[in-house]
């Protein structure tokens, strides 16, 4: 509040600290919600991980390579938000540092006396006075501290919704696999495979629909602070000359926003497209010889499936990328409205 209190007549430092706010906000209930709400994404986990819901290999099917694809595409998508993250606080915090340490800005008073004046990347109350290069150094470190601390919990949380979908969608595209191959993998028994796979299926919608319950709220508050984050960095980059360096902490600051919301509908979006998969799957198994039975439950699967699966933005809207492009445009709608009110 008080660097609100500071800054509302500056518009440009008063956006930035308001989009700082933001993000620490959804840092810090991200935080609650996983102290109040946590269990539930551990039990989702080890009910996805439980033994029954192994297969054994064909020869067009390999569950175990699907699992190692999806552990991989995990770990690159959670390292590269990592890095976003420390780009995004180096690129404000590194500058000043430097400035301060190699060209350092003084100003003369009335008395010829040269004061050290530059400015802390954002705005805030510090308990002591930083009027020299060495004290701006340690105000630095004092203020980036909280900053890391939030950025951590932030890359924390987000990285493990995403896991979470991650994990889902190549439970059903293994599943897809498993469908497919059900006659050719047990040709004693291929009705008690079929069950056994149906089993794995209605698993794996009973873990969506917890994820979704369980996550929608926290969804939802994201994607209206990245909307409104993303609409007013992109108005301060088209405010800020090209050479500065605010210039690029603030591009960089976008960037990451914008892929933080890629996390969430790109995943969201696999476990739609691997659910919708399924009947297809099913039709692609040898199922002309099986019985009646196998025929009936393969027929009410499908059914079933036809219903698409989504993870939704507080029941608002699905998480997909149709979702990610609308949010992009309505940024951008905003951005030029708040840009043509400003000139």
């Amino acid at each position: 509040m008080y660097s609100f209190f500071e800054t509302y007549h500056h518009l440009d430092l008063f956006i930035k600290n308001l989009n700082f706010a933001l993000t620490h906000l959804m840092g810090a209930i991200k935080c609650a919600f996983w102290f109040r709400r946590g269990s539930y994404l551990i039990a989702i986990i080890r009910t996805l991980e439980q033994p029954r819901f192994q297969y054994v290999q064909s020869e067009t099917f390999n569950p175990g390579k699907i699992s190692v694809d999806a552990k991989r595409r995990g770990f690159k998508y959670t390292m590269a938000f990592f890095l976003l993250a420390h780009m995004t606080l180096s690129s404000s915090y590194i500058p000043s540092g430097l400035m301060a340490v190699f060209r350092p800005t003084y100003v003369l008073d009335t008395h010829g006396n040269a004061t050290f004046v530059q400015q802390l990347p954002y705005f805030s109350w510090i308990p002591f006075k930083h009027d020299t290069p060495t004290t701006y150094i340690f105000a630095l470190v004092y203020q980036a501290g909280p900053m890391v601390s939030y950025a951590y919990s932030i890359v924390g949380m987000d990285t493990l919704f995403m896991n979470i979908m991650n994990y889902l969608a190549c439970h059903l595209q293994i599943l897809s696999g498993a469908f497919a191959t059900v006659v050719q993998r047990s040709k004693q028994q291929p009705e008690r495979e079929l069950k056994k796979c149906i089993v794995h299926l209605q698993t794996v919608i009973r873990m969506c629909e917890k994820l979704e319950d369980v996550h929608k709220y926290l969804t939802l508050g994201q994607v209206m602070a990245t909307l409104f984050i993303l609409c007013t960095s992109l108005f301060l980059v088209s405010t800020t000359p090209v050479a500065s360096k605010q210039f690029a902490a603030e591009s960089v600051y976008m960037i990451a926003m914008g892929f933080q919301l890629v996390l969430y509908c790109w995943f969201g979006n696999q476990v739609t497209l691997g659910a919708s998969e399924i009947p297809m799957a099913l039709w692609k198994c040898d199922w002309l010889s099986t019985t009646k039975s196998f025929k009936a439950c393969m027929l009410i699967t499908m059914i079933r499936m036809k219903k698409p699966i989504y993870l939704t933005v507080g029941k608002f809207a699905p998480l997909t990328l149709a979702t990610y492009v609308a949010i992009l445009k309505g940024s951008y709608s905003f951005f030029a409205v708040l840009k043509k009110a400003n000139d």
